[in-house]
């Protein structure tokens, strides 16, 4: 078996890689801080055990596991998986709500919106831990987390604040991952994150952010990191312009220049 740890402050992305069919039984532990971890289905058979319920693994599907209490694994491939560790504390739940929830996870409206949390942050592991923004993208991940969790276990009230927390950072991430692509629009992020363009403007405006505005500042930031690198400085402006979504290169050197007080191609040249 093969682990790696990606760290989003304090919260854990862990890949577990395994090859044939095992079964694992784990004790009780008490030599460290609770910890739950949170697993995105795949299409491998698996099944995990506690607290008398036994799950059966599906794709797209989350269970949940308390690490510090007995509970059974068996996986029946050979293919690897991915889960979340969180600290219990850091969820502010009581016990008896985590311990009720894991039944009816798959049946929350919002499983669909948290397994949709858990396959970014995997299909972005690496890039998203050296990203200054990592410890804000583990807060949203608790934050979500809490919300499912309350969400299965019927508490109206933690599951509407829990959301509300976690939307900001969560959309942060979403754009960042998307930058590059031509089709980033607010009805684009809107419709990724289940809520109205309202909102979404709403929740940006509280945050003192200028939606496109810093859609296209993100963008030109990259841009700059990109005609500053080994590779970039070697690039055409229109390639540059082209990667980073901009309409045309007259357009990107004229948003680059308002930014940087210089043009793309001396930028790139006092690089070089």
């Amino acid at each position: 078996m093969a682990t790696s740890v990606h760290e989003l402050g304090a919260v854990q992305l862990v890949h577990v890689r395994r090859s044939g069919l095992f079964i694992e039984v784990s004790r009780e532990r008490d030599d460290c801080a609770p910890v739950v971890a949170m697993m995105l289905g795949t299409r491998a058979q698996a099944s995990r055990e506690q607290f008398g319920h036994r799950i059966d693994q599906r794709p797209g599907s989350v269970d949940m596991i308390e690490l510090n209490h007995p509970h059974k694994t068996w996986n029946h491939s050979s293919r690897d998986g991915w889960c979340v560790k969180i600290p219990v504390d850091a969820l502010m739940l009581a016990p008896a709500i985590v311990r009720r929830a894991r039944p009816a996870l798959a049946t929350t409206p919002l499983q669909r919106v948290y397994a949709s949390h858990l396959a970014m942050l995997t299909r972005s592991a690496t890039t998203l831990t050296e990203d200054p923004g990592a410890a804000d993208l583990g807060g949203a991940t608790v934050a979500l987390s809490r919300a499912v969790i309350s969400s299965a276990a019927g508490d109206v009230t933690q599951t509407r604040e829990a959301l509300h927390d976690s939307l900001l950072p969560r959309v942060q991430t979403f754009v960042r991952e998307h930058l590059r692509d031509p089709a980033l629009s607010p009805q684009m992020i809107a419709t990724a994150h289940h809520i109205s363009v309202r909102l979404l403007y709403r929740v940006a405006a509280d945050a003192g952010l200028q939606l496109e505005q810093w859609i296209i500042d993100e963008r030109l930031a990259g841009a700059r990191r990109e005609l500053a690198s080994p590779v970039g400085r070697h690039k055409s402006i229109a390639a540059v312009a082209h990667q980073w979504a901009f309409s045309t290169p007259a357009h990107f050197s004229r948003r680059f220049r308002a930014r940087s007080a210089v043009t793309p191609r001396e930028w790139q040249r006092s690089q070089r």
